[in-house]
């Protein structure tokens, strides 16, 4: 396996010294001089992940290129194969089937380990017209509730109940709907997204995410034969279709990874260049960056 990306930067900055701790290795870093040079960046773990899920909906094959060798890709690998997909793994590339599910209910002890796995239940309400799945697990960064989740499909006609500790969804027919998300959830947006592309009839969500991650993700559906619009704005439309069949795509540059290379070469002084990064993914930093007078050539 690749290393992170967190491991690389360290390396270029020349850490000499590594101390075994209990099971944890720590990097200890001697610096004091300008990081120079060009670095590529991975694909973006967040948008492989939701393609990842996105295989789902169809049960044709779908060929990601550009997917990042990391440990959530493995876990939501072996999610997807516990539903019943044949997932195969060659370097960057993933091919995925999901001819048929093995089951609707999501593993239980993956789940707990990443949270982007919650997006099996948007993909298997939409296909199979049922999901249980519990909440999940993986980083805790900020407070990011399933209300929203439940809230969208809720409004396309599922029922959402909790049984035994789990989230059990459940809709033989969903109908497109006017939906006002509280705050522009990412995942719920992708979420709720996987629903509305097989729902009959018009769905609208508003104040959406607009990341483009979930741009990403909705070009992905549509190469898939989804009818959507308005992704990468707060205001998405999607008229429902009957079935949505396989596809060949690419995943999008890591924008976090290439921003923390930018960031390192910024804080030591240096001149960093991420050649294969996407300058509009990054308007934002750039922006602030330009702002405390560092020189960026987004050409």
């Amino acid at each position: 396996m690749h290393r992170s990306p967190v491991a690389r930067i360290l390396a270029g900055v020349e850490a000499r010294a590594r101390v075994r701790m209990s099971d944890r290795e720590r990097y200890v870093i001697r610096g004091g001089r300008p990081l120079r040079g060009q670095v590529a960046v991975s694909g973006s773990k967040n948008a492989a992940l939701y393609a990842l899920a996105a295989a789902l909906l169809t049960p044709d094959t779908v060929t990601l290129r550009n997917v990042p060798r990391i440990a959530d890709i493995e876990e939501m690998a072996a999610v997807l194969r516990a539903l019943g997909a044949d997932v195969t793994v060659d370097g960057e590339t993933v091919t995925l089937r999901a001819s048929t599910f093995a089951t609707t209910v999501a593993p239980a002890e993956l789940v707990a380990r990443l949270r982007a796995s919650f997006l099996v239940v948007g993909a298997l309400l939409a296909r199979a017209g049922e999901a249980t799945c519990i909440s999940p697990g993986g980083d805790v960064i900020g407070s990011r509730p399933l209300d929203v989740h439940f809230a969208g499909f809720r409004a396309l006609g599922a029922d959402v109940r909790e049984v035994d500790g789990q989230h059990v969804v459940r809709a033989p027919h969903l109908r497109g709907a006017r939906i006002f998300f509280d705050y522009p959830s990412v995942l719920g947006t992708v979420n709720v997204l996987f629903a509305a592309v097989r729902a009959e009839g018009r769905t609208t969500i508003i104040n959406a995410a607009a990341e483009p991650e979930v741009e990403m993700v909705a070009e992905m559906l549509v190469t898939m034969g989804a009818r959507i619009s308005g992704h990468g704005t707060a205001n998405i439309e999607v008229q429902g279709v009957d079935a949505l069949g396989g596809t060949e795509f690419t995943v999008i540059p890591d924008r976090l990874e290439a921003g923390t290379y930018l960031l390192a070469g910024v804080s030591t002084g240096g001149d960093v260049r991420v050649p294969n990064a996407c300058a509009t993914h990054m308007d934002s930093l750039i922006a602030k960056l330009r702002d405390v007078g560092v020189e960026v050539d987004d050409r």
